[in-house]
């Protein structure tokens, strides 16, 4: 599922969802505007068919392998 997505834009999943940081932690983390970093949320939430940051993190936590 995730292979729809750039590496730029698996990478801001990551950021945003996983790790919790804002679009404004996650622009000055890479560099770029914050702005990019919402078109980027836009492109992944529409990709992946998903309406918000909660369900992006469900589906990445879904997708996740299990630490044993």
């Amino acid at each position: 599922m995730f292979d729809k997505l750039s590496p730029r834009e698996r990478e801001i999943a990551q950021l945003v969802a996983i790790e919790c940081h804002t679009s404004k932690e996650a622009a000055r983390k890479l560099g770029i505007s914050f702005r990019t970093v919402e078109a980027h949320r836009t492109n992944i939430y529409d990709k992946l068919g998903v309406r918000n940051i909660g369900e992006l993190a469900n589906l990445l936590a879904s997708e996740q392998p299990v630490a044993e």
